[in-house]
C-alpha cells in the first residue's frame, strides 16, 4: 500500500469519526487501486493492519468487504463469477452477516434465519442483529437453515424484495460504517445464489482468514496507540515508560506471529485452531490495553473527543464485543484446548 493512499485515509479520519464521510469511501479507494484483487493473505493482513493504524472505521468496513470477497471466491459459482468483479473494483460493498454461522460452527449459538424451499430456490425469513456496509447495492452473505435442518450459505442484494436495512446504530465510535440490523421477509434467493450446502467445510475453509484479518484490525490500532504513547514519556509520564515498553514488545511479537501464521496459510498448510484463537484474543486485549495506556499518557488532551487518542480509545472499545466477542473467543479457546 502506498504512503499517499495511507495519508489520504489518515487525513479523512476525523471526518469519518464525525460521520461526515462514510467509511465506504475506503472500499471504493482500494477498489480503484485494484487492491482487492490480491489473494495473498499475508499481504492482505499487512494492508489491513496499516489501514487500522490510521482509521479503524475504514479498516472495519474493508475487513467486512474483504470477507465477502473471500466467501465468494471460496464458493466459486457462476453467480460469483458474475458478481465478484463489482466487489473487487469497489463499486459494490460487501456485507458479512455471518456471525450466527460462526457461532453455530463453534457450538456457541444457532442460525436463526430460515430458508424455505420455493419454486426456483428459497425464501429467507428472520433478522440479522448486526451487519455493516449496509446499502441498497450491497452484496450480503449469510447462512440460513431449511425446514429439514440443512444449513446453507447464501448471497442476496441489499435491494432484494423483502430486505429491510435498519436505521444505523448510534455508537460510541464507528458510526460511519453503516451498521444496523437487517430484517428479511420472504426474501427470494434463487438456487444459483446458494454459495454452499457443505456448511462445516465452508466455515472451516474461511475461518482462518476471518480470524487473521480481524487480528489486523486489533493490531493496527494497538500499534498506532502504543507508538503515540511512546512519544509522550517525558516529565511525570516517565513513570509509565516500563508499561509502554512492555506493551510495545508484546504488540511487536503479535505482529510477527500474525505474519508467520499468514505465510503458513498462504503456503496451503493448516494452522491449529488454538493458535488462531490465541492470536485473535491476545491482539484484541492488546488493542484495548494500548489505547487505554495512550489516553493515560496523553492526559486531558486524550480525553478530548476530537483527539486521535480519544478516537482510537472509542474505536478499540468495540473490539471486545465484535463477533466473535472476547467472551466467545475465551469460551472457544477453552473448548478447543479441551478437545485438542
Amino acid at each position: 500500500m502506498t504512503t499517499a493512499l495511507l495519508d489520504t485515509i489518515a487525513g479523512n479520519a476525523k471526518a469519518v469519526d464525525r460521520n461526515e464521510l462514510s467509511a465506504r469511501y475506503g472500499i471504493e479507494l482500494l477498489g480503484s487501486q485494484q487492491l482487492f484483487i490480491r489473494e495473498n493473505l499475508q499481504e492482505t493482513a499487512r494492508q489491513l493492519r496499516e489501514i487500522a493504524a490510521v482509521d479503524l472505521s475504514v479498516a472495519f468496513g474493508i475487513w467486512a468487504h474483504t470477507m465477502v470477497i473471500t466467501y465468494l471466491r471460496t464458493a466459486d459459482t457462476d453467480y460469483v463469477r458474475y458478481v465478484l468483479p463489482a466487489l473487487e473494483n469497489g463499486t459494490r460493498p460487501g456485507v458479512t452477516g455471518m456471525a450466527p454461522a460462526f457461532k453455530e460452527a463453534a457450538g456457541a449459538g444457532t442460525i436463526d434465519l430460515t430458508a424455505t424451499p420455493a419454486e426456483d430456490g428459497y425464501v429467507l425469513n428472520g433478522t440479522l442483529a448486526w451487519a455493516s456496509n449496509l446499502a441498497d447495492d450491497a452484496v450480503i452473505v449469510t447462512a440460513a437453515r431449511t425446514p429439514s435442518g440443512e444449513r446453507l450459505l447464501v448471497a442476496f442484494d441489499g435491494c432484494a424484495p423483502g430486505v429491510t436495512l435498519g436505521t444505523p446504530f448510534a455508537l460510541l465510535g464507528l458510526n460511519a460504517t453503516s451498521s444496523a440490523g437487517i430484517t428479511l421477509d420472504n426474501v427470494p434467493v434463487p438456487a444459483g445464489q446458494v454459495l454452499s450446502r457443505d456448511f462445516e467445510a465452508f466455515i472451516s475453509t474461511v475461518r482462518p482468514t476471518f480470524l487473521i484479518l480481524q487480528t489486523s484490525e486489533c493490531l493496527g490500532v494497538a500499534d498506532a496507540a502504543i507508538d503515540a504513547a511512546a512519544t509522550r514519556l517525558t516529565g511525570v509520564n516517565e513513570v509509565l515508560t516500563e508499561d509502554v515498553e512492555k506493551l510495545r514488545a508484546e504488540i511487536t511479537h503479535l505482529i510477527h506471529t500474525q505474519d508467520l501464521i499468514a505465510a503458513v496459510l498462504d503456503d496451503g498448510a493448516t494452522v491449529d485452531r488454538v493458535k488462531l484463537l490465541e492470536l485473535r484474543l491476545d491482539a484484541a486485549r492488546a488493542a484495548v490495553d494500548a489505547t487505554a495506556l495512550e489516553v493515560r499518557v496523553a492526559g486531558g488532551a486524550g480525553y478530548a473527543q476530537s483527539s486521535p487518542a480519544s478516537r482510537r480509545f472509542r474505536e478499540a472499545a468495540f473490539i471486545p464485543v465484535q463477533s466473535p466477542s472476547e467472551t466467545q473467543l475465551t469460551w472457544e479457546l477453552r473448548r478447543a484446548k479441551q478437545e485438542g
